[in-house]
């Protein structure tokens, strides 16, 4: 079986060698450019984008988009990188033989092709990252509007926090970050963007992805943060591929990384003729496929349920093989009904899918008013709130009621 290749460079010495092999490589083209490569890739389905040179290499987000059509890129190098967390690309070493250089691209493309159907499972190693996951990572979702995906997912990481787990939480929503005011944190930093920046530099390095984050001391435990995009129009600087690899790394080195999402998952593909253009809500959908875990939080109320169904529709169209986990949220007699519980139970069970339920928190808007003024989670503002206590249910952990010591928000950047 032939492999089209594209030469980037222009290297005669390299293209006579290829030709002279008469191996399974063809050259189909030899450009200039990289914007010329990279139009001749997607125009014909070529399997090789081979760079002769560091200095012609196209930039990341590129190299992603052409792994997304199962083209590899394999660049030349006299000092080469052994490992890369970009999938379909592989360093080699520019003196390498033919027999050795048709290996290993023929080993790139088995794999690229064989991560495509990791993806779904979020394996680290299908990433390239070369480690086995240590943690989990616990996405948290939901339908337009407020049902509460955020205080949920703030509060659940703190919890674990508390129990001794190591964590991480990425603030990904691009719509309406707000980690960083639920915590009381004057930061505009944008931690998540720098993250992407750094993937994009092509590190693999946890400790430069870590210093991207902030410390924050919250009930006796440190909680890293990764901060949202403080204005709605910075989303292009959070790359889903990026995000993605920054995400399943630090998975390997923690044992919790918790996601904050927006709600739409619409990709803008569906609305333009430009298949190249960034992707806002490809993050959401990078982020609910990369996951171990994956918790809907629905508000219980009739707007909520009914948004809830829809938005699971859409998500099993678009985005098929997500388990979701169902949280009803403001669960209460006034929204509801007597026995609320029950009746969002079997509202839910008559009308919904066969998500799993796995818990019902109630709706205490005095404990949330309190938090959100304070700039604290419930640990430290309501430790003995049933609100609080529903939500560490969650986690698995058992029940503890103590009282943190101080709720002053204490930070440092992870340097």
């Amino acid at each position: 079986m032939s492999i089209s290749v594209v030469v980037l460079g222009r290297d005669e010495h390299l293209v006579r060698q290829i030709e002279g092999y008469r191996g399974e490589l063809i050259v189909v083209r030899v450009c200039d450019d990289a914007a010329e490569a990279i139009a001749a890739c997607a125009a014909s389905g070529v399997d090789v984008l081979l760079v002769s040179e560091r200095a012609l290499m196209p930039p990341m987000e590129q190299i992603d988009q052409l792994a997304g059509q199962r083209t590899i890129v394999a660049l030349l190098d006299a000092k080469p990188e052994r490992v890369s967390i970009v999938p379909g690309l592989v360093e080699i070493i520019d003196t390498v033989g033919m027999v050795e250089l048709e290996s290993l691209i023929s080993q790139t493309l088995a794999r690229l092709a064989h991560d495509e159907t990791q993806m779904n499972a979020g394996s680290v190693a299908a990433q390239g990252t070369g480690v086995e996951p240590a943690g989990r990572i616990v996405c948290f979702w939901g339908a337009p509007g407020s049902p509460g995906r955020s205080t949920v997912a703030l509060n659940y990481a703190v919890e674990s926090a508390v129990s001794g787990d190591s964590v991480v939480v990425l603030d990904a929503d691009t719509y309406a970050a707000s980690m960083a005011i639920q915590l009381g944190l004057m930061d505009e930093s944008a931690s998540i963007a720098q993250m992407c920046r750094v993937v994009d530099s092509g590190s693999r390095d946890p400790a430069r992805l870590r210093a991207a984050c902030l410390a924050v001391e919250v009930a006796d435990a440190t909680l890293m943060v990764a901060t949202g995009i403080p204005r709605a129009s910075r989303w292009p600087e959070v790359r889903a591929a990026a995000l993605r690899r920054a995400a399943l790394t630090l998975r390997a080195h923690h044992d919790l990384v918790v996601l904050d999402v927006a709600a739409f998952i619409e990709l803008d593909e569906q609305l333009s003729f430009d298949t190249q253009a960034p992707q806002r809500n490809a993050v959401t959908v990078e982020m609910l496929q990369c996951s171990d875990e994956v918790f809907m939080v629905v508000a219980a109320d009739s707007v909520g349920i009914p948004r809830a169904l829809r938005a699971i529709d859409e998500l099993d169209e678009k985005v098929p093989g997500i388990e979701l986990q169902i949280i009803f949220n403001k669960v209460s007699s006034s929204n509801s009904g007597h026995s609320p519980k029950r009746r969002v139970l079997e509202a839910w069970e008559r009308f919904g899918p066969t998500h799993r339920v796995v818990g019902f928190l109630p709706n205490d808007n005095t404990v949330c008013h309190a938090a959100i003024l304070a700039g604290s989670p419930f640990a430290e503002i309501a430790p003995k709130s049933s609100l609080r206590s529903e939500i560490r249910s969650l986690t698995g952990k058992k029940s503890s009621n103590s009282q943190a010591k101080g709720t002053t928000r204490r930070l440092s950047k992870n340097v």
